[in-house]
């Protein structure tokens, strides 16, 4: 199919590769073997090439960048590969390879990529998984991943303008950190907003293997309140001015279990609607900066499943 960002006089056919971690499988059904591509990033940039195996080459791609968002194919000659970067040139900015890496693989025929025999076939454990949607299946697996996503729901439905256009743009979710401290808390869930995190859980284990599950949010700070008068603390909530350079923010730690249970008493010193205000205007503020940088990290199926969810809630209350 033609698409609006590949150059004239070439018909290449666009996949979103976003959470992919191979292509292999969809090229071989479709017999495309050798031909130029261009491999579009979250930045808007993009990088322009001919392989002998596309698949293969693409392969040898994500080890390289970890932001390709979509690749654009066509079965083009190698003498034609001058022509189309000078084009995509004139529609945005062409990243180049850092050094050529190691040789590449064979990508696999339609025969072995979608074998007759079942027994054979790729599972969801044994084939090319993108990153993120690995991270996300991870958290999903999680035993208090229902609760997780009820929570952060109900907080993109209060305080995120917009949250299915503005989503991955100018605001972004994170499922699991990449490097987690092995002494410390591990991070679940990290949500930004312009750049800045607003929200993120995290995991406590106990030396009983007991489990908290710690929920942090920031918040803006009411023109009429001193430092002193936005320390807070409870059983369950503990709040003060946030530890940032750059933003003066109220930041609150709320046990996230207390919030489930309906006999606890989660107590914010401030009414909840004053709460999703505040919640809101900082969002809202930092999403209007422009200043989102967080694309490339955006987990594109933890959004969906939290941006589902909200949509539920939502539908329940009416």
């Amino acid at each position: 199919m033609p698409t609006d960002s590949t150059p004239d006089g070439f018909t290449f056919e666009r996949f979103d590769v976003t959470d992919a971690g191979s292509i292999a499988t969809v090229f071989a059904a479709k017999e495309h073997r050798a031909g130029l591509y261009v491999l579009h990033f979250t930045d808007g940039s993009a990088h322009v090439g001919y392989a002998d195996s596309v698949a293969a080459r693409f392969a040898a791609d994500l080890d390289t960048w970890t932001d390709i968002e979509a690749i654009d194919f066509t079965a083009g000659t190698s003498d034609q590969l001058v022509e189309v970067q000078e084009l995509v040139s004139r529609l945005t900015r062409l990243r180049e390879r850092p050094a050529e890496s190691d040789a590449i693989g064979e990508a696999p025929s339609a025969k072995s990529a979608l074998p007759k025999e079942r027994a054979k076939r790729a599972t969801l454990l044994d084939a090319a998984v993108g990153k993120a949607r690995k991270q996300f299946w991870e958290l999903s697996d999680h035993i208090a991943y229902p609760a997780i996503r009820s929570i952060v729901a109900d907080y993109i439905n209060s305080s995120i303008p917009d949250p299915a256009n503005t989503t991955k743009y100018l605001w972004q979710i994170a499922a699991l950190s990449d490097a987690p401290d092995q002494t410390g808390p591990r991070r679940l869930v990290t949500l930004t907003c312009g750049g800045f995190e607003t929200l993120r859980i995290d995991e406590i284990m106990h030396d009983d293997d007991t489990i908290e599950l710690d929920l942090r949010i920031n918040t803006n700070v009411p023109r009429d309140r001193t430092d002193e008068q936005l320390e807070i603390s409870n059983e369950t909530v503990s709040a003060g001015r946030g530890p940032y350079r750059d933003e003066r923010v109220w930041s609150w730690s709320i046990d996230l279990g207390a919030l489930l249970e309906e006999d606890v008493d989660v107590d914010l010193g401030i009414d909840d609607d004053t709460f999703d205000d505040l919640a809101y205007g900082l969002n809202a503020r930092l999403m209007r900066s422009g200043n989102s940088t967080g694309a490339a990290t955006h987990n594109h199926d933890l959004a969906a499943d939290l941006l589902a969810e909200a949509y539920r809630q939502l539908f329940e209350t009416e």
